[in-house]
């Protein structure tokens, strides 16, 4: 989970800084790219699979264990709450 998470919520970091202009474009940026695996369909696709409440949930849990690196963004939190997806 350590793994999958921090991928995740980097690609969601570069979709929040317009690294990436799609969510797309980071799931299949890191399956192909960075070998995340095919089964979740790429980094946002697990965010949106696990759902985003669960997956900040256990990102502030990997933080409190971990360090910061692992707490999820304002902005992410803020998608999250208002129920927002990486796809549709």
């Amino acid at each position: 989970m350590r793994l999958l998470n921090m991928q995740a919520m980097e690609s969601a970091r570069c979709l929040e800084e317009s690294v990436l202009t799609s969510a797309a474009d980071g799931d299949i940026g890191s399956i192909l790219g960075l070998g995340y695996p095919a089964w979740t369909g790429g980094t946002l696709s697990y965010i949106d699979t696990i759902g985003g409440d669960v997956f900040v949930q256990q990102c502030d849990a990997l933080a409190d264990q971990f360090g910061e690196r692992f707490r999820p963004s304002a902005w992410l939190r803020e998608r999250v709450r208002s129920g927002q997806r990486f796809h549709s």
